[in-house]
């Protein structure tokens, strides 16, 4: 991200300017950070203490909603498989939660293999690298899902069509002549603009800078733009309107969906965990995921649709 959560590989939502989104940043760090020593200082009152994992196993999430959902996904299936569960909600950035798992005071997380990568110091980016990463620290990296939120470089399905757009890489002719839509930052990441000239050797005419993905959807579909980047589980990329050209040089690391656990949590717990959340990585796909976004960004509560799907795919009992 930074799209909080996602700090390493891709770039994030888009905000007015840099200051903006570097003090949003800084603030939602010193908050989260804030939360979990308020949490864990709270026992010392004698009014409340902090969850332990003898009250259940706790997850959190990063701040932003497909995080938030895939933490409420892990939950359900945890308690239906007779797991006491501590939802501590949304809590921040990678920077706090990431300590947090090492520290004892959260026992899952919802994480991208790519970017966890990163943080972690994972080389390469791939699920075996992060596991041999993450285990000195006390972590456990289980099997992660076919679902990855990606950076993707999308055309409308009529531009594709019209030109023969399936690849990255065919962009090569049209190019100079096309204008580029996404985040702000894009120009100066690796895995956007800077990567797309020194990997596909593609310079654009023009670079539009967009405040949100729902902009970059707009401006595609009006033709502001020609090309834009978006996340491959965007709520916004509805496949009969857009185009996700295939990254056929593999700039984008892997990015699926994976869940990061405290090895003591394991061992308190047992097989149940990675048993429960195995079933949700063997049916979580990259389309299905940008449905759930799609009805949570329509407003619905993320634990009430993590549980209709749940229930609908026979995951949970109804």
């Amino acid at each position: 991200p930074t799209l909080p959560g996602i700090d390493v590989g891709h770039v994030d939502h888009g905000h007015d300017a840099a200051r903006s989104r570097e003090t949003r940043r800084v603030r939602t760090m010193l908050v989260g950070a804030l939360a979990l020593v308020s949490l864990v200082a709270c026992g010392g009152s004698g009014e409340s203490s902090a969850p332990t994992l003898d009250d259940g196993i706790r997850i959190a999430s990063f701040d932003f909603a497909e995080s938030e959902l895939l933490a409420e996904l892990y939950a359900a299936l945890l308690e239906d498989a007779g797991v006491s569960v501590v939802r501590l909600g949304s809590i921040g950035p990678r920077e706090v939660l990431a300590p947090a798992l090492e520290s004892g005071v959260v026992d899952i997380v919802p994480e991208y293999v790519g970017t966890a990568s990163g943080y972690f110091g994972a080389v390469p980016a791939s699920i075996d690298a992060l596991r041999d990463a993450v285990a000195p620290r006390g972590l456990t990296v289980l099997s992660p899902a076919s679902a990855e939120n990606v950076n993707v470089v999308v055309v409308t399905r009529e531009t594709a069509e019209a030109g023969g757009y399936l690849l990255v890489s065919d962009l090569a002719d049209v190019a100079s002549e096309s204008v580029f839509g996404g985040p702000v930052e894009c120009p100066e990441r690796p895995l956007c603009l800077l990567g797309l000239r020194e990997t596909y050797g593609l310079e654009f005419a023009e670079f539009v800078p967009q405040r949100s993905l729902a902009d970059t959807a707009e401006a595609l579909r009006r033709g502001e733009i020609d090309v834009g980047l978006m996340f491959s589980t965007a709520a916004e990329l509805s496949p009969d309107e857009f185009v996700s050209l295939r990254d056929d040089r593999m700039l984008q690391p892997p990015e699926n969906v994976v869940p990061i656990v405290r090895s003591a949590a394991l061992d308190q717990w047992g097989s149940a965990v990675p048993d429960a959340l195995e079933k949700l990585s063997l049916r979580l796909t990259t389309a299905q995921l940008r449905l759930l976004n799609r009805a949570v960004a329509d407003g619905r509560p993320s634990a009430a649709v993590a549980a209709d799907w749940l229930t609908a795919v026979g995951l949970v009992e109804p």
